[in-house]
């Protein structure tokens, strides 16, 4: 990745971070018991575009990616909203939360070797593989060819990227929810959580 694709990546990452802030102080007050709701949101509304994808029938692997297996409240947040989101489709079923480790030491940008292999495998005997995790912004073709080998229809939630988009429309990722790059600003006054998704994300989906 060249140096102007990763700054316009750490870009979108602070912009998001920035709107999950302002979404937080407009209608907690500050409240720290809050601030993890906007996550909850995100991953309720993911749920529930799983579930659309499954046409509410099936079974569901959510996969976590860890950093030495440090606990990340945001993406505790999103585990949180997506199984109540979940819970409210009569259709759908969790088969099981996994986590997908990582060390700190390794390039952010990029997937250490087999990891792909590693995710496509976490989703054996259900519809759909849903990540939470890091994806990087370029793969190599092997890494790819497993990710289509994958037998559950695979859902990422991330940053919106080209190679993301083009995964999605080759239908390698069935279904994307992705921070936009950069996200409108936030406007002034109190926001909602479905108000602040719409902004800050948007929603791919294989044709």
């Amino acid at each position: 990745m060249d140096k102007k694709t990763l700054l316009i990546a750490l870009v979108a990452v602070l912009a998001i971070a920035g709107s999950v802030v302002h979404l937080v102080r407009s209608n907690s007050g500050d409240s720290p018991r809050a601030s993890t709701k906007p996550f909850e949101y995100l991953g309720s509304t993911l749920a529930a575009e799983t579930a659309a994808l499954l046409n509410n029938q099936g079974s569901v692997v959510l996969v976590v990616e860890t950093m030495d297996g440090t606990k990340n409240p945001s993406a505790e947040a999103q585990v949180k909203g997506f199984k109540a989101g979940l819970g409210k489709s009569k259709g759908v079923t969790l088969k099981e939360v996994r986590e997908l480790p990582r060390s700190m030491s390794e390039d952010p940008r990029f997937w250490p070797p087999q990891h792909a292999t590693k995710l496509a495998g976490m989703g054996a005997g259900a519809k759909a593989l849903v990540y939470l995790g890091n994806f990087p912004q370029s793969l190599p073709p092997n890494d790819i060819a497993a990710l289509k080998g994958s037998q559950a229809s695979l859902v990422v939630l991330g940053t919106q990227s080209p190679l993301v988009k083009s995964l999605v429309d080759s239908g390698v990722i069935r279904l994307a929810v992705v921070g936009k790059t950069p996200p409108p600003p936030a406007p002034g006054g109190t926001e909602t959580p479905p108000q602040w998704f719409a902004r800050v994300y948007a929603v791919q989906k294989a044709k």
